[in-house]
């Protein structure tokens, strides 16, 4: 029952497998479900051009909204399951997508979609995503990329599937029809929340251990309300983590990644279009890249646990080689270039996100690993919420997308330079007991540890529903 005080037995190390296999194809549905969903919602894009007559760069606000709050959001997301726990969340953000989703089949304007669809719906997804990442983390350490490549692979399945579904919708049923099936689709999500049993680790109880500790100091050290106050917030959202230089830098870097990244997935079709490409063919290239990053996905997370070179410079070359391929766009002139060019960008993509996550868990620890993906994802977010609406208004200013993706292609290739002043950085062990902020563990009086055993431990508390 939720809130007892109950024995919990804590494991010294992640399992490696077991019901994190469970916690594996939960992550995989979610990606095929929100992620694969989200990705192919360019489709949406030329629909809803037409219907509003608006211009390409406020049009692509709704896609680019849908995926900015939903990545934002993720710290609040991350917040709220501390709070809770991952299986509630999941529940909570599917139930609330699929109502948002309704919600936007009776849009009258882009204004009316940017609302219901990006704000609303987004910080739904945003209730789904991060958990999910979070329990993976969670379940797996020596094993870990491999996990996270078998979870996060579900985006390439649902792009492959949905893509072409969605245009289809559309086709028969208008964008609105096809919103309310979506809806339907969106509240599988439920079915990966039950699937997520929380665990309790040691490194949990240290981590708690250090926070009570800090609290009393700065319950004994300050007689304002407010300060305690600001103090338990900055607390919950993990702010000090913003202090670790070279999660910082990861995070510049990755934030120059996705600004060019983003924008394949709401102008390409528009591109092949204005090539003489069919609707149902452009439609088709988000499924190509679909398919190469499912595969890639599982082969990347397979390759970086293998140590044959270290994780980072793995990240690294899939970076570059989708910065590589943004820059060969405008020479693509065929549907068959324009598929080749969605292979490539597809296999080197599924490469480096294959270990997003698994860096964060390297620069964070597991017990602060929910704070660094809520972080992560805010960075990510803004990314996305910027990279389409710019190279749309860079379509309206020049009349085509070669600028577009020129800069698109410059700026992921620029991100990398950040990651040649992270190496140079100071590396503090994220998974020992000591951090920047935090007092070493010998500090840590026993009994404030073992304490803990009997308490509910606010990241992991388990929830019956």
């Amino acid at each position: 029952m939720s809130g007892s005080r109950r024995k919990v037995q804590y494991l010294d190390r992640p399992p490696d497998g077991g019901w994190g296999w469970m916690v594996v194809f939960s992550s995989f549905l979610v990606h095929v479900v929100v992620i694969g969903s989200i990705k192919s919602f360019g489709v949406f894009y030329a629909a809803f051009r037409e219907a509003f007559d608006e211009g390409a760069g406020d049009t692509a606000f709704i896609n680019s909204t849908l995926v900015g709050v939903m990545l934002i959001c993720s710290p609040i997301a991350s917040a709220l399951s501390k709070l809770t726990s991952c299986r509630v969340m999941v529940f909570t953000g599917s139930v609330l997508a699929a109502a948002g989703m309704i919600i936007s089949s009776f849009a009258t304007s882009v204004l009316y979609l940017l609302v219901s669809l990006g704000l609303f719906t987004g910080f739904a997804m945003s209730l789904i995503y991060s958990p999910c990442l979070t329990m993976l983390g969670r379940y797996f350490d020596r094993r870990r990329a491999t996990a996270n490549g078998i979870g996060i692979s579900g985006n390439g399945v649902g792009m492959f599937a949905l893509s072409p579904l969605y245009q289809v919708l559309i086709d028969e049923f208008s964008y609105r029809g096809a919103l309310l099936i979506i809806a339907g689709i969106t509240l599988h999500g439920c079915i990966c929340g039950a699937l997520l049993r929380p665990i309790h680790l040691r490194e949990d109880q240290e981590h708690k251990a250090v926070l009570d500790q800090r609290k009393q100091s700065i319950v004994e050290n300050s007689q304002s309300s407010c300060k305690t106050a600001a103090s338990k917030v900055l607390h919950v959202f993990d702010v000090s983590l913003l202090t670790h230089v070279p999660f910082v830098l990861y995070l510049f870097s990755h934030f120059g990644t996705m600004i060019g990244y983003s924008i394949v997935f709401v102008h390409i079709a528009k591109h092949a279009q204005n090539i003489g490409v069919g609707k149902t063919e452009a439609s088709f290239l988000i499924s190509v890249m679909g398919i190469a990053e499912f595969v890639f996905r599982l082969i990347g997370g397979w390759f970086a646990d293998l140590g044959v070179i270290s994780r980072l410079h793995v990240y690294m070359i899939g970076v570059a080689g989708v910065g590589l391929c943004n820059l060969f766009v405008p020479f693509c002139s065929t549907y068959a270039s324009l598929v080749v060019y969605m292979v490539c960008y597809g296999l080197f993509s599924g490469v480096f996100h294959a270990l997003i996550a698994v860096l964060v868990r390297e620069y964070t620890g597991v017990a602060r690993l929910a704070s660094g993906i809520g972080w992560d994802c805010l960075v990510s977010g803004v990314a996305y919420l910027l990279g389409a609406p710019i190279a749309g208004w860079l379509y309206d200013a020049t009349g085509n997308y070669n600028v577009s993706f020129y800069s698109a292609g410059a700026m992921i290739l620029a991100s990398l330079c950040v990651l040649f002043f992270e190496k140079c950085a100071k590396h503090d062990d994220p998974d020992g007991e000591t951090t920047e902020d935090d007092p070493p563990s010998q500090d840590i009086r026993k009994d404030s540890i073992d304490r803990t055993v009997l308490e509910p431990i606010l990241t992991e508390r388990e929830t019956t529903v």
